[in-house]
């Protein structure tokens, strides 16, 4: 049994410091999808993805809830400061995607939010952007979720979330 462990501490020591703290991930279709986006029908999660149904014109939106991976035994303030959200978006005014990191307040309940990303207006292809806020994260005194609404207004448009992730 000693074996194994002295070999195990030897291979993590061998991993750079970097490459052992995590960072937060989630696909698309692992969101809690609103009450009222529930009740309406008119969403999809498949795959990976979330979004409005083809045939479907409306406004969905769903909570995606932020876990320390970075590890509580570790760390309650993760240096994060990245928020990427992952999509498509081949509507150049009939379709978006916004995705916006919020804080809670574990006392207080207030929310404040951190950053918000709108998808750019394109062909449809998958891209990914980026915005980014000062002060990492603080799980001690805060709880945190990832706020998705994907609007369709014609049904041509189909926006897409993928994956948001937070580094």
């Amino acid at each position: 049994m000693k074996r194994v462990s002295l070999l195990f501490l030897l291979v993590l020591a061998a991993i750079p410091a970097a490459a052992q703290s995590l960072d937060w991930s989630a696909p698309g279709s692992t969101g809690v999808a609103d009450d009222g986006t529930v009740s309406s029908g008119l969403y999809i999660f498949s795959g990976a993805s979330f979004a409005v149904k083809s045939n479907a014109i409306a406004t969905i939106e769903a909570r995606y809830p932020v876990t320390n991976t970075y590890g509580s035994a570790t760390s309650k303030t993760p240096a994060w400061s990245t928020l990427k959200m992952t999509y498509s978006d081949n509507s150049s005014t009939a379709g978006s995607v916004v995705a916006a990191l919020m804080e809670v307040d574990k006392c207080s309940a207030t929310e404040t939010q951190l950053c918000s990303i709108t998808s750019a207006d394109g062909d449809g292809s998958i891209t990914c952007d980026v915005c980014t806020w000062n002060g990492g994260l603080d799980f001690a005194n805060h709880a945190y979720y990832v706020d998705v609404t994907i609007t369709k207004t014609d049904t041509p448009a189909a926006p897409k979330l993928y994956q948001l992730a937070i580094y």
